[in-house]
């Protein structure tokens, strides 16, 4: 007689949830850990980018080993970019609620009008839809001569 494996049991399924939440902490934090280095690093405190002033320098200093400072954005310039586009969406936003708000009215008239037309068709229209008989009246005139008649 042959025995099936058993499942996990109810506490170890316990401890594997809490380690999986325990590895899923610890990759959070330490995600969050390095975007916040990452922002801290890139902006600068002050309103202008950290360039010398050309006035102050006395001396030329050499082409070979001189260097520009990368170009860093302010915190408070970053600030205005990251409002000026939030404002942006949601003016985008007001401006698509009330289209679809708008075209709600039309919408359910449309609704009405097409189950209106499902539950009481029209006559005779039912049936050039379907492709069903046509009650038309065709009708023929011919005028016929006979030999002798004038």
């Amino acid at each position: 007689m042959s025995r099936y494996p058993r499942g996990l049991g109810f506490f170890q399924k316990v401890a594997h949830l809490g380690s999986l939440l325990y590895q899923q902490y610890n990759d959070t934090t330490y995600t969050l850990k390095n975007v916040y280095d990452l922002l801290s690093n890139e902006f600068t405190d002050t309103y202008t980018t950290t360039t010398p002033d050309p006035r102050t320098t006395s001396t030329t200093p050499d082409p070979t080993t001189s260097t520009t400072p990368k170009y860093r954005i302010s915190r408070a310039e970053l600030g205005r970019i990251l409002n000026r586009n939030y404002r942006g969406l949601q003016k985008l936003f007001r401006l698509e609620w009330n289209d679809a708000w708008n075209q709600t009215k039309y919408n359910i008239d449309g609704y009405k009008s097409e189950l209106k037309n499902s539950a009481f068709p029209p006559p005779n229209r039912t049936a050039v839809a379907s492709g069903g008989p046509l009650s038309v009246n065709l009708t023929v005139q011919v005028e016929t001569k006979l030999k002798g008649s004038p």
